[in-house]
């Protein structure tokens, strides 16, 4: 026999969803609540249902995650000028005989003979307000005027003087300065190497009115900022989601006017879902930087996961990634894992890596028994990668060590990420957790200096991991899933410590507290192998000889 549930389709204001709520939670108190809904309800206790796209789309999701259950009851708001008919003709689609109409005055009614007079009194209710409002001398400043939509807008800021060399145009969803995240140093750290040779041109998204930082200008001729206003409003083209958000005439036609004033012969679209701007940076040949194969990411998230949005999603990036790179010159990968993945397109593998001037030696001791996380929430691998850590590796350990302490920094906003994923994840807080929270730290090399172990504890990965790069570099041992260490050429038990199970982390970690002798050979090799194949200035040589080959290549045909 199926379970029964109730659901609230969250179709009215702010105010009248969270009394729907409430109205629903007092009818049938035994039976489990959904919320069908834009954004995340504040209620930890309901079960959340993402409402998001078209009809087909969200009637789809719904069937998914209530083809288990039996629906006994379906509320749904009746309220004027806002916007979720389809989101009410859903739930009538969903649940016919158990549809509950609740207008704002959470007076309600069923469809059902029964309910024909407590119908009619709606309709004519509703109608005498209609009247009302539009003939009689009603308040109308009761009526909330909409707000102001924000648009998007191009700003553009002249840099360094321009040497006269081949231009490069850089294609950005985001600003690579400051490096808030590892797209972000890698871009910073591959174009201020490349300033020597090439004259750059970077014209990027951004979401906030801030200048350019003066790093930018000083390794770029100019530099383009598109405004994104943020929206959670999509439009359903079958495209993945992240591809539909950067979605920009303001950013197309921004490309094309920097292609015709700088005449760029390589256009280098970084991230997978910049590859749809390939046709507006033509004439240049495009590379596409895949930072990481996204469909092989969401393969892996989706894998054990009963979720309709994630294998979805998975599909549509399958679709989109592989006939994107049919339309470049070039796909760059980070790994040779990742360069084998790809198929109909010139390949070239250029790693992620590590300034080795900056992240030097650590000079001091560390605090023994003080472990390191770094990883932006922003980026859900690494929520789900800290959540596996506290849940199989960090419980074991506090019992076995209860002096042992943990810093995370976890990039930007990372309130707003955590807050999205409280229902599945929630980090313990206080003194007496032994949690350290950060959010974005411009430098993080004191940290490296202060823990004695770096943990990597990813269970979904692609492309290579930075930070893994940044601790060998600072003389720092890590502890690593093999999802962590994923595209790296790294041996276990030499460069790095691996561990397959939450069990085996908590263990190797407890033991390289009390073994400084086994962290210093570690922090050693570790050491010598960044130097040996993770040096930003030797893969930056890399690049410049691809771009001469596509150059090259270009002048012969």
């Amino acid at each position: 026999m199926k379970p029964k549930i109730k659901i609230a389709f969250a179709s009215g204001t702010d105010e009248l969803n969270a009394r729907l709520i409430g109205r629903m939670r007092d009818l049938f108190p035994e039976l489990p609540l959904y919320v069908v809904s834009e954004f995340p309800p504040p209620d930890r206790d309901v079960h959340w249902v993402r409402y998001r796209g078209g009809f087909v789309e969200n009637l789809r999701r719904c069937r998914h995650t209530f083809r288990n259950k039996s629906i006994r009851l379906a509320g749904v708001l009746l309220v004027p000028r806002v916007p979720f008919r389809r989101m009410r003709l859903l739930a009538l689609v969903q649940a016919p005989l158990y549809f509950l109409a609740i207008n704002e005055n959470l007076n309600d009614f069923m469809l059902r003979p029964g309910s024909l007079p407590a119908i009619a009194r709606h309709c004519f209710w509703r109608l005498r307000n209609f009247v009302r409002w539009h003939l009689g001398a009603g308040d109308h400043t009761l009526e909330q005027s909409a707000p102001a939509l924000l648009t998007e807008t191009s700003s553009v800021y002249p840099g360094k003087a321009a040497s006269g060399k081949p231009t490069v145009l850089v294609v950005s969803a985001y600003v690579p300065f400051p490096l808030s995240h590892g797209g972000a140093v890698r871009i910073y750290n591959l174009t201020q190497r490349a300033a020597a040779d090439w004259d750059q041109i970077l014209v990027c998204f951004t979401e906030s009115d801030a200048p350019p930082a003066p790093e930018l200008l000083a390794i770029f001729v100019e530099v383009i900022f598109v405004r994104r206003p943020g929206s959670h409003l999509v439009s359903n083209s079958g495209q993945p989601e992240t591809v539909g958000e950067f979605a920009s005439a303001v950013f197309r036609a921004s490309l094309r006017d920097a292609v015709r004033k700088w005449k760029p012969v390589i256009a280098q679209l970084e991230f997978t879902h910049m590859a749809q701007y390939a046709e507006a940076c033509a004439p240049a040949r495009p590379i596409l930087v895949e930072h990481d194969i996204t469909f092989d990411l969401y393969g892996q998230m989706a894998r054990d996961r009963d979720d309709w949005d994630l294998h979805r999603e998975l599909k549509r990036w399958r679709r989109y990634e592989t006939e994107a790179w049919t339309k470049m010159a070039c796909v760059v990968t980070m790994s040779a894992k990742d360069e084998a993945t790809v198929a109909g397109a010139r390949t070239a593998v250029l790693p992620n890596g590590v300034d080795l001037r900056r992240f030097e030696m650590a000079a001091g001791e560390p605090e023994p028994c003080r472990l390191l996380f770094i990883g932006s929430f922003s980026h859900l691998p690494n929520v789900l990668g800290l959540e596996f850590f506290l849940n199989e590796a960090w419980k074991p350990l506090r019992r076995s060590a209860p002096e042992v302490r943990l810093h995370v920094i976890a990039g930007a906003s990372h309130e707003y990420f955590l807050d999205h994923h409280r229902r599945s994840f929630q980090i313990p807080a206080g003194e007496d957790s032994g949690i350290e929270m950060e959010g974005f730290v411009a430098d993080v090399r004191p940290a490296y200096q202060r823990a004695a172990i770096v943990v990597a504890p990813l269970v979904a990965s692609a492309g290579t991991n930075l930070k893994i790069l940044e601790a060998m570099a600072c003389g720092r041992p890590v502890v690593s899933t093999p999802a962590g260490v994923n595209g790296l050429d790294l041996v276990s038990g030499r460069d790095f410590i691996l561990a397959n199970t939450g069990a085996e982390m908590a263990a190797a970690i407890e033991r390289l507290m009390h073994s400084p002798e086994e962290r210093n050979q570690l922090a050693t090799a570790g050491r010598r192998r960044v130097e040996e194949a993770y040096d930003w200035d030797a893969i930056a040589k890399r690049q410049t000889e691809l771009y001469r080959q596509l150059i090259h290549d270009l002048s012969r045909s």
